[in-house]
């Protein structure tokens, strides 16, 4: 599916696509993994940004869509209990999204994804599926 379709299946608004890695609503945050950065195996899937980027090693971190990121995740934290909404996206960063598929609980046997780890100075941080009780 489309990147914007799949926000708005989950019920969240996009304001600025081109620009967005995540978005709110009132009860939740969802954020965006690239597939290619997620540890898939073993099961359950675990996404660390520090094994991809080193910190002041890139340039999207002056990004709106880092800093509005930021926000969100402190948000998830705060207010959600490290839960977010997670939407996988294919492509290459800087060469567009591709297509997107949401990460459906009910169809991933109760796994939903958690915030692990924060550093809100840098914005990276770390995020697994856990099951939900």
């Amino acid at each position: 599916m489309q990147y914007v379709e799949a926000f708005n299946r989950l019920g969240y608004d996009v304001p600025s696509p081109r620009q967005d890695w995540s978005a709110e609503k009132a009860d939740g945050i969802c954020i965006t993994l690239r597939k290619g950065e997620v540890d898939w195996a073993p099961p359950p899937p675990r996404f660390d940004i520090w094994k991809s980027w080193k910190p002041g090693e890139n340039d999207w971190d002056t990004l709106p869509g880092h800093k509005k990121r930021n926000r969100h995740i402190a948000r998830a934290i705060g207010e959600f209990d490290r839960w977010v909404d997670v939407i996988i996206v294919n492509g290459t960063p800087r060469e567009g999204y591709g297509s997107a598929d949401i990460w459906n609980p009910e169809l991933r046997k109760n796994h939903r994804w958690r915030i692990q780890e924060f550093d809100m100075a840098t914005g990276f941080f770390s995020a697994a599926a856990e099951k939900q009780a």
